[in-house]
């Protein structure tokens, strides 16, 4: 798997990695994650494309910038994808399928698009809970500002404990923590009007949701078909937010099976 960095627009530089051979495939994570996020999942969608991941800004050797914003999270999207090559088929999850989508209407070299549970109902998140993760971390206590984020997030008590379980994936999320809060502020200050005023992206996409989960900041099935009359919405049976690490070899299938009908697309 060999390591690499891109630079985005503004010339941070994220950390990167690339495997396997066939047509390109981005992966972007949400807030709990970095370059390591979908490592369930890389190999088997590296049997048939050349898979991508990267760590967003500020995490998992990835650098930074000051003049945070939503949009520099999708200029780093378009980086990757750039660097990628041509005919993407790009997959988001959560935050990471927000950052996604706002991409995929500013290229026109995608082959497809997988959303998979982003928060397009931004305006229902409540931002009293950023002020209690900012305490948390204010007083030293990042497992205070996760045990916050959690419920927030629809990451329920056993999937809390399972990731406890993992000590150096609970070491990443304790170290990554102090970026939630900027990243919560500028998704309510920005993707509530451009999630308002957004034209669905001219590209074949596909909405994937946890059977079982339970969020407010998720769309209901029914509205994102009305807000996406073209995209194909698929529910995970059995799962919540965290499908890809709960049940790997399902979620590939159902990822392999989407990009395998659109890989012939001219793009």
């Amino acid at each position: 798997m060999p390591d690499t960095t891109i630079t985005s627009a503004d010339g941070t530089t994220l950390a990167a990695r690339w495997s396997g051979s066939g047509s390109p495939l981005v992966l972007v994570h949400g807030a709990i994650g970095d370059l390591d996020t979908f490592a369930l999942i890389e190999g088997l969608l590296a049997e048939r494309h050349s898979v991508w991941v990267y760590s967003r800004r500020g995490r998992g050797g990835s650098g930074d910038s000051p003049d945070y914003s939503l949009q520099r999270e999708v200029d780093d999207v378009l980086a990757v994808v750039a660097a990628a090559g041509h005919g993407v088929h790009l997959v988001g999850h959560s935050g990471g399928a927000l950052y996604s989508l706002l991409a995929a209407t500013q290229t026109p070299s995608l082959r497809s698009l997988v959303l998979y549970e982003p928060p397009l109902a931004l305006e229902a998140f409540d931002p009293t809970l950023i002020d209690a993760m900012q305490a948390a971390l204010d007083d030293g206590d990042p497992d205070r500002a996760l045990d916050t984020l959690f419920p927030a997030v629809g990451i329920v008590e056993h999937e809390q404990e399972a990731l406890r379980s993992l000590e150096p994936v609970w070491a990443r999320l304790r170290e990554s923590v102090p970026l939630f809060p900027r990243e919560l502020r500028a998704g309510l200050d920005e993707g509530v009007d451009q999630l308002t005023a957004l034209d669905p992206p001219n590209v074949p996409t596909l909405y994937l949701y946890g059977e079982e989960t339970d969020l407010s900041s998720l769309r209901a099935p029914g509205e994102v078909a009305e807000r996406f009359p073209k995209a194909e919405l698929r529910g995970l049976a059995g799962q919540r937010h965290l499908a890809f690490a709960f049940d790997p070899s399902s979620f590939a299938e159902v990822i392999l099976a989407f990009t395998a009908a659109h890989d012939g697309r001219a793009s």
